[in-house]
């Protein structure tokens, strides 16, 4: 792949990935410090979603060393 190409992607999705952070609206200071509570919601009603995302983020990774350890 064009190394040009590459970093003008990584650029533009770190610029996208900005906008879109600072049109946010609110306050992100923490009201409260429930560790527990995290781990009930993680582990509770989302569990199936939390283990298909530990799996595609493992088949992303395992991906990325495929790709990175080609010979063209």
């Amino acid at each position: 792949m064009n190394k040009n190409l590459s970093r003008l992607a990584v650029i533009f999705f770190f610029l996208v990935f900005f906008f879109a952070m600072i049109q946010i609206p609110g306050n992100f200071v923490p009201t409260s410090q429930d560790i527990a509570g995290i781990g009930r919601s993680l582990f509770g009603p989302y569990v199936i979603a939390f283990e298909l995302l530990s799996v595609i983020l493992v088949g992303a990774i395992i991906g990325m060393f495929y790709i990175a350890g080609r010979d063209e």
